[in-house]
């Protein structure tokens, strides 16, 4: 991530210097936004939404990541861990990972990938200089750069540097958030952001409170905000079985949209491998569902476009 292009952006070299923790980037993405997109994912988020489909975003710091039908049962990582987090036994392979330091030695010495950091330091000066040669792309469809998360108000003079970097560039920018910030922080960031991409999961707070594990006043009071400056929005929302793609959720959201004058949204069908990740953490996925029929996905986008809301599925 940090070989140097031919031509350098002209951005001050305090910003380009100003580090930000990330566990992905997608270079050719489709669905961050229009056109071809580079797609910046960011650690760490104050939401704990039960359904999340990257829990490996959600801390603040870089973890292991132990896929387990990969592992040889080679005992590499035991021989490398300084904490003694790996023990082999009776041909399983158990992950302490009240030890775990992320040193990444384990990763390393990992012939059979079965280990992975997720999370690594970057600087706002790698994203532009990637972002940089991939404006040929971004030219020809329309595309930019998104950064998501985890969420991105998290890291707010990252966030700020790679966006206005960008700008200065001019190339398209756009953010994901599901506005669990204060409106100052949110403001900062829009400035330099061409489209807000608005998760909207629960318009009722006890539900938001029990599903996502904090309020939503902050969510929709910087939503009112966001019509308030004028600035373009897209309604995202995960339609997770039972919890968020109940008539009575989907209902509130078409009329809090309809309230704000917003006219775009986009209906995230389930993923039903989402629980996938969750042992790779070591944790519990409770999520019981499938993927949503498609004429009931229809259905929705039919109930959002007469009330002129314009409705994507996916």
């Amino acid at each position: 991530m940090r070989d140097q292009p031919a031509a350098q952006p002209a951005r001050g070299t305090q910003l380009l210097a100003t580090p930000g923790l990330i566990f992905d980037l997608d270079t050719f993405a489709i669905h961050d936004g229009p056109g071809i997109r580079m797609t910046v994912y960011l650690k760490g988020c104050l939401l704990s939404c039960a359904w999340c489909h990257s829990p490996e975003s959600q801390a603040r710091e870089p973890q292991l990541v132990f896929v387990a039908d990969r592992c040889a049962f080679c005992g590499s990582c035991v021989a490398v861990c300084p904490e003694g987090a790996h023990i082999l036994a009776d041909e399983q392979h158990v992950l302490n990972r009240a030890l775990c330091q992320a040193c990444g030695r384990c990763v390393a010495a990992c012939a059979a990938r079965a280990l992975q950091i997720k999370g690594q330091w970057v600087t706002a000066g790698d994203i532009l200089r990637r972002a940089v040669r991939m404006r040929p792309f971004f030219q020809y469809s329309g595309g930019g750069v998104t950064l998501t998360g985890g969420e991105v108000t998290m890291q707010p003079e990252f966030a700020e540097a790679v966006l206005a970097g960008c700008r200065e560039q001019g190339i398209h920018t756009a953010i994901e958030t599901c506005g669990a910030c204060d409106w100052p922080t949110l403001s900062r960031l829009i400035e330099h952001t061409d489209l807000v991409l608005y998760d909207l999961k629960l318009v009722d707070d006890a539900a938001h409170r029990r599903w996502a594990g904090a309020s939503n006043r902050q969510t929709l009071a910087n939503l009112a905000c966001l019509v308030e400056e004028d600035r373009a929005v897209q309604v995202r929302v995960p339609l997770i079985p039972g919890i968020t793609d109940t008539e009575e959720n989907l209902g509130a959201i078409l009329r809090l949209m309809g309230d704000l004058g917003l006219r775009s949204l986009a209906l995230l069908p389930y993923n039903e491998a989402a629980g996938a990740k969750y042992e790779w953490l070591g944790r519990a996925y409770t999520i019981e569902g499938r993927t949503q029929p498609v004429d009931v996905l229809r259905g929705w986008q039919r109930q959002a476009e007469e009330l002129g809301i314009e409705a994507t599925i996916g």
